[in-house]
This record gives structure tokens, sequence and C-alpha cells, in this order.
């Protein structure tokens, strides 16, 4: 499997429109095994009655935005993206003003929002430290961010199924020259790291754990859709067609164990110091 070696921006503009082109599927299928998450770390962060500001880093399709105006009912709450297809499918749902903005480089005034979201977000990213760096320069003096980043993932027994038919029909493994580094952020260690490179204080981080039960055909249309998509489309029509009747063929009586997904995620919460207090 050939890597193609491509800038950072040239890979960032790739995942982007991989984004776009999988947003409908992403955020009928993957968001809703991944929010929960995003929820519970928003529960962790200083929102109130009271908060005026708030930012969603790579808010996608807005699935976490209903969480922090919940948290936060008087609040402006600015989400931003680089792809424009999920950006498109949050403006249909959300009324929050949303922008079309690389993340590592935010054109917003410093010292704005008083919380800052980053969900699923910093191993996508090249650098993901200037990404932390730009949320504590538009964060306020004692402002807080959380994050939530991936450690660990345990695929249902049925993705193995779909990897061996895959393989078998002579499917062509893809390598996208796209941003997926997981490695910068998977330890706790390598959290607070991050944090600390960019002038946080009060670093906490914790792990958690995500389990999901994927219905059978949802996880046949997560396939489909998304997971196993280019895959697929290396195949011409009668080799697709084959695989895919010899998939449903074989997890015709797989039982519920062969669709639970399970995951680790790194949690974090830290603030921006403030000169007029000290550190938190």
């Amino acid at each position: 499997m050939k890597q193609v070696d491509l800038t950072a921006d040239k890979q960032m503009a790739m995942l982007a429109d991989r984004y776009s082109q999988r947003a409908d599927a992403y955020d009928g299928l993957w968001s809703p095994i991944i929010r929960p998450a995003g929820e519970r770390l928003i529960a962790h962060l200083p929102l109130s009655s009271t908060t005026k500001y708030v930012i969603d880093i790579g808010t996608g399709a807005g699935a976490l935005l209903p969480a922090i105006e919940r948290s936060a009912p008087s609040a402006v709450i600015v989400g931003v993206d680089r792809s424009q297809g999920m950006l498109r499918l949050a403006k249909k749902k959300h009324s929050t003003p949303l922008a079309l903005m690389d993340v590592q480089k935010l054109a917003l005034p410093a010292n704005r929002f008083e919380v800052a979201v980053v969900a699923f977000v910093l191993f996508h990213l090249p650098f993901p430290e200037r990404c932390l760096a730009e949320v504590n320069r538009v964060l306020q003096p004692g402002g807080a961010v959380g994050t939530v980043t991936w450690g660990s993932e345990n695929e249902p027994l049925a993705s193995a199924t779909w990897d061996e038919e895959l393989q078998e029909a002579g499917a062509q493994v893809i390598g996208l020259p796209a941003v997926d580094n997981r490695t910068c952020c998977d330890s706790s260690q390598k959290m607070t790291t991050l944090l600390e490179q960019a002038d946080f204080v009060t670093i906490k981080v914790w792990t958690e754990s995500i389990e999901h039960r994927w219905r059978s055909e949802d996880h046949f249309d997560y396939q489909v859709r998304m997971n196993s998509r280019l895959r697929l489309q290396s195949l011409d029509v009668e080799d697709r067609e084959a695989c895919l009747r010899r998939v449903r063929d074989r997890l015709s009586d797989a039982d519920d164990e062969h669709y639970v997904y399970r995951g680790e995620v790194f949690m974090a919460t830290a603030f921006k110091a403030d000169p007029r207090v000290g550190n938190q």
C-alpha cells in the first residue's frame, strides 16, 4: 500500500472533503455512538446560565450543540469546522453561529470565549498543539477547555467478517493521505503534555469507556456508506455485489455479541492561566 506524501494543508483539505462526502452517514450512524462521550465531557465544564460565550471546535454536524445549549442556555455558542458538508447539515438543524474555519488558525479575536469544547478533533490534526494554542488564545483568562480523544478501540466481530470478505474479493486497501494521528494523544501523559505546551494549567485527565450495540442493518449500512466504502468502490459491480451477498450470508445468523463495539477515550479539562488570580 503506497502512502502519498502530501503537505499538512492538503491532508487537511482531503480530510475535510472526506467528511463532507460522508456527512449524512456520519451524522446518522457514527455520531450517535460518540456523542454520549462528548456530552459527559460537557458535564465536567463550568457552563451555567451566566456563561456568555462558548466555542465548539470541530463542531461537525453540531451533535454536541444541544448539550452545550442545555448547560449554557444564555450563551452565544459558535461552532467551527473545516468540512463544508458537515456544516451544511449543522445549519439545517441549529441556529447557532457556524463558521468554516481551520481549527489550527482560528480567525477569531483573542480573549473572547469562556469555555471551549474540543471533542474527537486533536488526532485529526497534523499539529494538535497549534489547535490548543489557538484555543488558549481565544479563551478569556481563566477560561476552560474540555477535550476528548481516542485511546483504544475494539471493533465488533462482524467487522472482521467484512475485512475477510473484502480481502477475498480483492478489494484494494486504501492508504488515505489524511491525518489520523491517534498516537499524539492516546495516553494521559500525552494529553497532559499537549495541554501544558499550550500553556494551560490545572489539567485533569481521565479515561472513560464507550460501548455500543449495533443493530445488524445499521452496521451493514455503516460499512457500506463509511468504513468500507472506498474498498467496495475499488471492486467492479459484479464483484462488489457478490462480496455484499457473502457478507450477508455469513452474518445472517450472527448473535448480538457480534455487533458490540467497545472503546476507551481520554478526557481532559484545563484552564487558561489568569494572571489576576494566579493558577487555578
